[in-house]
């Protein structure tokens, strides 16, 4: 299953978030391929197993899945990154 990833943005940011988003879209490419962009994948495991969790609001999960990412140095440099693009 392959994620809209723009479209998800949209839900779930605010419009200014997503816009950016957008605006840095070659950017935020080369963070989502970079070597750490790839490790936080493999520590989010399964797309739908994410999706389904996101679409029935199953914060529990959401919250478990962002602090094992998160408790990671990648996933705590990809954040970080993400973040800056935006600002």
């Amino acid at each position: 299953m392959s994620l809209d990833y723009q479209a998800l943005a949209g839900k779930f940011m605010g419009a200014q978030q997503a816009q950016a988003l957008q605006n840095n879209a070659e950017d935020l490419r080369r963070l989502a391929e970079s070597a750490d962009g790839q490790k936080v994948r493999a520590l989010l495991g399964d797309e739908e197993q994410m999706a389904r969790a996101l679409e029935q609001g199953d914060t529990e999960k959401l919250r478990q899945l962002m602090q094992s990412v998160l408790s990671s140095q990648e996933g705590a440099r990809f954040a970080q990154q993400l973040g800056q693009l935006l600002k």
